[in-house]
């Protein structure tokens, strides 16, 4: 799954500051971010919800929910992915502690709304389906 992954690098980076800084990893992380989120989230909406949606009124606050946790992470992302960059620019002048602050404000929710998914929306979407 590529949230789970993203969570690893997410956590690594986080581990790894400020002494053991792989720059170039860094920026392809901070590249990657956005884009991987944008995609798995687009899916979800695209393909899950509306099934859901489909299926039972009842779902309609949780996937409200879900929906703004999306745009949450998204613009976390976002300010995280510049954040790296600064840092990698110039590791000397960055605030290691800030930037560790930011990566594990993304990549904990970000594991919490996985398991939520696994746990609750996943299961459903496959009983949705008829199966």
């Amino acid at each position: 799954m590529q949230q789970e992954a993203l969570c690893c690098t997410l956590e690594a980076l986080a581990d790894a500051l400020p002494k053991r800084l792989d720059t170039l990893a860094a920026v392809q992380l901070a590249n990657s971010l956005v884009p991987t989120l944008t995609q798995c989230y687009s899916m979800e909406e695209k393909e899950v919800f509306p099934l859901l949606r489909q299926s039972s009124a009842t779902f309609e606050q949780t996937l409200e929910r879900l929906h703004a946790e999306h745009i949450e992470d998204e613009d976390h992302a976002a300010i995280l992915a510049d954040a790296i960059f600064s840092f990698a620019r110039a590791p000397s002048q960055g605030d290691a502690e800030a930037l560790g602050y930011l990566l594990r404000g993304l990549f904990q929710p970000l594991r919490r709304h996985l398991a939520f998914d696994r746990e609750v929306v996943f299961p459903l979407f496959r009983w949705a389906l008829g199966g």
